[in-house]
Parts: structure tokens; C-alpha cells; sequence
């Protein structure tokens, strides 16, 4: 779990009785998840051996993988331990954005963003969370054109200062933000380019591109990791409906 996708999956299979355990990785995810799903919710960051050991102590027969798309070492460690364990394993995967953004550059990975920013004059607006920020910042010479958004928590905020950013470039705020919210960010910090990971409309990517088209922005969008998922789907209803007609 740890996406809105996860608890809309979740809630739908608990409706129609099915023995559903939710897991995210933090304690972030963890509330949010309790406030919504009315089932078990547990929390904590898992390894391969974690994961089997999580899977046998609740004798769990199928796996729904609804991570972010960007959340690649839990989806790998669960199709290698489902396929070692017998398990069945499920990938939903949320659709990726339809661009129609001439502005869009897209890059293979962070490191790569980073050096396309520097090569951008202006300030740089990053909307990627926190995990691979540190990655970004260090191909960017001159720190003080770096705006970043991130969630306002108080460890987020301690990791970005000790990164050596200020008050100043920091926008800690919970999301989902619309297009006139982007709009306005952009606008108020006088951002140049923009750096964002296709998270897909659920994750309020289409709303960062249309902005930063109306505003004349570079974008600088990073692909999603290439995993084989077996068993993967793009429509949740149809994945509800297989998994509710299973012995599960």
C-alpha cells in the first residue's frame, strides 16, 4: 500500500468480504491508511526476508502490489518472493501520463534530471519527495536556485536543511495540489524548469504539466523504473473483480 489506489483497492475487497491486511512502508502512510481503512493495518519498511516472514505469519495467498510506481525495491523484493513462496501476485499499475506537453524533456533517472536542471538557467522547482532529493541536488552547482516541495515533516525538512537548503527553498505542503495551486507555486517562486517523476493523474502530475505549459516551463519529467511485473493491471475494477471471484 502507501498510495490512495492501495486504500481504494483495499476498501473495495474488505466490502465484499475478503480477509484484507494492508502494509506501508511509514508511519505517514500508516495513519492515513488507518483514517480510511476500517481493516488491519500494519507499518514498517521491509526486506525479501521481511516480506516472506510478513507473508507466512499471515498466511496471506495473494499479493495486490499497489506502490507508487517509483517504489521499485518493494515491488521487485514481492514478485521474488511470491514467486519463491507460491504466492499469487498481483500489479496495479496506475496509467502513466498522456502528454500533449511539447515542453517535456524526459530523462532515465534522477542523476540525469539533475544535469538537465544545470543546464537550465533559473530556478528549479522539485516535486520528487525526498528519497532521491540528495541524488538531484548534487548535479546542480548553485544550490540557491533550488525551490523544493515536499510533505511538512519534520525529518523531511531536518534531511533538506542538512542538504543545504533554507526556509527560503523550501515549500512544505500536503498534496494533492490542483493546477491553480501549481500555477500559483510556480509562479510565485519564478520558476524556470521543474523537475517531477510520472506518478500519473493520481498523483497530481498531469495538474504540474498543465501549469508549467501555461507558464511557458521546462519540465523535466523522469520515467518510471522498468520492472517486469507479471499479472499487471491498468484498470482497477478489473483487478477487483478477478481477485473478488478467487479463493482468496
Amino acid at each position: 500500500g502507501g498510495t490512495s489506489d492501495a486504500l481504494e483497492i483495499a476498501g473495495e475487497l474488505y466490502q465484499r468480504k475478503k480477509e484484507v491486511v494492508v502494509s506501508t512502508a511509514t508511519e505517514y502512510g500508516y495513519s492515513v491508511s488507518k483514517g480510511k481503512f476500517p481493516g488491519r493495518v500494519v507499518s514498517g519498511k521491509m526486506t525479501g526476508e521481511d516480506l516472506k516472514n510478513f507473508l507466512n505469519k499471515y498466511r496471506i495467498s495473494c499479493v495486490i502490489d499497489a506502490s507508487h510506481p517509483f517504489a521499485e525495491n518493494i515491488s521487485q523484493n514481492a514478485v521474488s518472493v511470491c514467486q519463491e513462496l507460491g504466492i499469487k501476485y498481483l500489479r496495479f499499475e496506475r496509467p502513466q501520463v498522456n502528454q500533449k506537453n511539447s515542453g517535456v524533456i524526459y530523462c532515465a533517472g534522477f542523476p540525469e534530471a539533475g544535469e538537465l536542471a544545470e543546464k537550465i538557467p533559473g530556478i528549479i522547482f522539485i516535486t520528487i519527495g525526498k528519497n532521491h532529493i540528495e541524488t538531484v541536488l548534487a548535479k546542480i552547482s548553485d544550490k540557491k536556485r533550488v525551490r523544493v516541495r515536499v510533505l511538512p515533516q519534520s525529518e523531511t525538512i531536518a534531511q533538506l536543511e542538512g542538504l543545504g537548503l533554507n526556509a527560503d527553498q523550501i515549500i512544505a505542503m500536503k498534496g494533492p495540489f490542483s493546477e491553480e495551486m501549481n500555477l500559483l507555486m510556480l509562479k510565485e517562486t519564478g520558476a524556470a524548469s521543474l523537475i517531477c517523476k510520472d506518478s500519473g493523474k493520481q498523483g497530481g502530475t498531469e495538474a504540474k504539466l498543465e501549469a508549467a505549459l501555461k507558464l511557458g516551463i521546462k519540465t523535466i519529467m523522469i520515467r518510471r523504473p522498468k520492472i517486469d511485473y507479471p499479472n499487471k493491471y491498468q484498470d482497477m475494477a478489473e483487478l477487483i473483480n478477478y481477485v473478488s471471484q478467487k479463493n482468496y
